[in-house]
């Protein structure tokens, strides 16, 4: 199926809204850092190529408007997919994807610090929040799908076929007595 910039935009414009309410449903320490982090700022952000503009105001009653970047603007944040799966799965830390430009964050250090709080509380919660799990997995499974081929898993995590060989030798071959 063929999709078009257009509807990838949309699709991650639900996705950052349904993230939002869900932080606000749940509240807590990671509510009041998105709060303070964002609250009264703009802030340009592209994941795979597609390119957002994001706005909140409204304190506690935080109001997050995403539109479409159609003219060109600095990029706040930049990463891809593959990046943000390392990062929440564990094989990355949101340090080391950031030092090897793998995420490039630009802003001010009590921005750069305060989106570190928002994404490292976004990390703990999925741990234990099912409706954050059900987002990502929904993302893992709908987001543009990589070119390269996935790894292969541990050993121990593949379950052993046997008999490979012996199915594919002929059964008139099978059947002779030497």
């Amino acid at each position: 199926m063929v999709h078009t910039s257009s509807e990838h935009h949309e699709q991650l414009s639900q996705w950052l809204r349904h993230l939002v309410e869900i932080l606000r449903t749940q509240g807590g320490s990671t509510w009041n850092s998105l709060v303070l982090g964002v609250s009264g700022k703009t802030a340009v952000i592209e994941l795979d190529g597609i390119q957002l503009q994001l706005g909140a105001e409204g304190g506690n009653q935080l109001q997050v408007h995403i539109d479409y970047s159609v003219e060109p603007q600095p990029v706040k944040f930049r990463s891809d997919a593959e990046t943000l799966k390392d990062v929440i799965s564990g094989r990355l830390t949101l340090d080391a994807a950031v030092v090897n430009g793998k995420i490039d964050v630009r802003g001010d250090l009590q921005d750069l610090l305060g989106i570190h709080q928002i994404v490292m509380g976004i990390l703990a919660d999925i741990a234990i929040n099912p409706h954050l799990q059900r987002l990502w997995e929904e993302f893992e499974g709908l987001w543009l799908q990589p070119l390269s081929l996935p790894l292969c898993r541990p050993l121990e995590q593949q379950k052993p076929y046997y008999g490979y060989l012996i199915n594919h030798v002929p059964e008139d071959i099978l059947w002779v007595e030497v």
